[in-house]
């Protein structure tokens, strides 16, 4: 048999199981033919098959699920031009939804740069004096109060990871309320805050 004339060969293999040989094989066959398998090749009985090198695969894309789209919704009153163009802007400057920013001011203080809470939050965007000094802003500029406000808010949806819910939680209940409580806080004020602005918006 054909076979035979390269018995050294399959012997070679024979001692190792079904092994690939990794150097090049020539089968020599009854009729003086040869047949050269070059690269690694495992012999099963009469069967000869190479063995291919895996390919590498090229790592999955990370799939991120966009977020839903927020819906503006139409306001009792409209925020003036002026304050509008300093939320665009800084809503710009943060990667911040302006539909968002607006949100927030609007249940914060329903637009009005002149609110001032029973707490001492500050302006359009409530802050709070010591929130204020941390951004390094003054809270009784209406520009500084919003650019105050969307850089704060942008800070807690990188801290939460984008999670519009949680940020909200977090500017209304402090980070460190919603990181202890993982999630959103068991306090009437802020899960109403959450619902409204939640709502309003359409977050799902």
């Amino acid at each position: 048999m054909a076979w035979q004339h390269f018995a050294w060969v399959v012997t070679a293999c024979a001692c190792l199981g079904f092994s690939p040989v990794a150097a090049d094989v020539i089968e020599v066959g009854a009729n003086g033919a040869t047949t050269v398998y070059s690269g690694p090749t495992l012999f099963l009985g009469t069967t000869a098959i190479p063995v291919l090198k895996p390919v590498p695969k090229a790592p999955a894309m990370a799939t991120v699920s966009a977020p839903s789209r927020l819906i503006e919704p139409a306001y009792p009153s409209r925020l003036h031009p002026t304050l509008d163009a300093y939320v665009t802007e800084a809503a710009t400057k943060y990667g911040v939804d302006p539909v968002l920013v607006r949100a927030v001011a609007w249940q914060e203080s329903r637009f009005r740069g002149s609110a001032v809470s029973p707490k001492g939050a500050i302006g359009m965007m409530q802050l709070m004096p010591g929130t204020a000094s941390w951004l390094g802003v003054n809270p009784h500029d209406p520009r500084d109060n919003i650019f105050g406000g969307v850089a704060y808010l942008s800070t807690l949806l990188d801290r939460f990871g984008g999670d519009v819910r949680l940020a909200l939680a977090a500017y209304n209940a402090g980070p460190e309320a919603v990181a202890r409580h993982r999630g959103i806080p068991p306090y009437r004020e802020t899960q109403n805050y959450v619902k409204a602005i939640s709502e309003r918006l359409s977050i799902r």
